[in-house]
């Protein structure tokens, strides 16, 4: 690949790992990188696990967040709904996966946050590369993040859990319609 970029290898090596910690593509042991690729299979099972370490994660969140916090997920929030406006589909989903890191970082366990970011960001590269939604579904999904940032002041921690639950059972659902 150096070679037909003319590149060198390091800046390749580089650039895929960068790829890598974005979702997009997928290091096979011995076997080399490829595009990521999800079957549907794959996609019940990372959301299977996505939906309880996530339900984990807000539940411990809801004991160390703060106002500025909140402010923080407001902002990522308006920017969300600023990019469903604008039909900008990259920014939108750049702001989703920054809220959701912030609720894992709230969290106070960094392997926690680690394991979820392992989990979720291929499958927002892949929903990303393979999906293109109507506009009124990305309103919708920024006002459901919306509910979950006022959640996080007026709900127990059990009840945000149930409350991210139902929000990605839902959103797997639709997108496993909108993919296979």
């Amino acid at each position: 690949m150096a070679q037909q970029l003319g590149s060198g290898i390091p800046l390749v090596r580089e650039a895929l790992i960068g790829l890598e910690h974005q979702g997009f593509v997928q290091k096979t042991p011995y076997k080399g990188t490829t595009v990521t690729k999800l079957e549907p299979r794959q996609i019940q099972e990372i959301f299977q696990l996505r939906v309880v370490l996530e339900a984990l994660a807000i539940e411990w969140a809801k004991d160390n967040v703060t106002e500025a916090d909140i402010k923080e997920l407001r902002l990522l929030i308006r920017r969300m709904e600023q990019a469903a406006a604008d039909l900008d589909l990259d920014q939108f989903y750049e702001s989703d996966l920054d809220f959701h890191r912030k609720i894992w970082s709230l969290s106070g366990n960094s392997y926690l946050a680690e394991a979820l970011e392992r989990v979720v960001v291929p499958l927002f590269a892949f929903f990303v590369m393979k999906t293109k939604r109507d506009h009124e579904s990305y309103i919708e999904s920024a006002a459901m993040h919306g509910k979950i940032v006022e959640a996080l002041t007026s709900m127990t921690a059990i009840q945000l859990s149930e409350l991210i639950r139902e929000s990605l059972s839902g959103w797997k659902d639709d997108m496993l319609k909108l993919l296979f």
